[in-house]
């Protein structure tokens, strides 16, 4: 399938179409400035908010619907304090999806498909929050059949008004 081809199959968690994103450059994991200065939270209360985001090791494809077939991505993200506990994420953030590229220092091969998820309203933060465990849970539609067996590269990026940017890349196969 070409990336123009999966691209146009995408839809978000709230099944509106993706929207186009770019990484521009973003490494695999860690953090880095976010596009403008992080605003002041008095300590102690910034000791809470998130320093770090994990993928699952659960992050992976599934069926969303009674059809059958692997329609989307089930992705399993904790956003992790200064303590090391999870926490709540207040921000937006964006998933890309690349085909995988073996032997390469880079895997990333070409990108399919984009999905934004925006979590600065409380009540989308705790639809999408997972209490046991602790940690965020985005279904992330895709409207073909994503083959199984096949390896793939997703790459999270959190971006919050209150934190640095951070991002987290995970490799998997599809339908493990």
């Amino acid at each position: 399938m070409s990336a123009g081809c999966a691209a146009a199959a995408l839809v978000g968690c709230d099944g509106s179409d993706a929207s186009a994103w770019s990484l521009g450059g973003v490494g695999m994991k860690g953090s880095s400035p976010s596009a403008g200065p992080a605003k002041k939270v008095p300590y102690p209360v910034s000791l809470l908010l998130p320093k770090e985001i994990r993928l699952d090791s659960f992050t992976g494809t599934r069926t969303f619907d009674e059809a059958g077939g692997i329609r989307g991505l089930d992705v399993r993200i904790k956003a992790v304090d200064a303590y090391g506990d999870p926490t709540k994420a207040f921000g937006e953030f964006r998933f890309e999806l690349y085909q995988f590229r073996p032997n390469n220092k880079d895997p990333k091969g070409p990108l399919l498909g984009r999905w934004r998820v925006d979590l600065n309203d409380p009540k989308v933060n705790v639809r999408h929050w997972d209490n046991i465990p602790p940690r965020y849970k985005f279904r992330l539609k895709w409207n073909r059949p994503i083959p199984v067996g096949n390896r793939f590269v997703l790459v999270a990026v959190f971006t919050s008004p209150f934190t640095v940017r951070m991002f987290d890349e995970r490799v998997f196969v599809a339908g493990e």
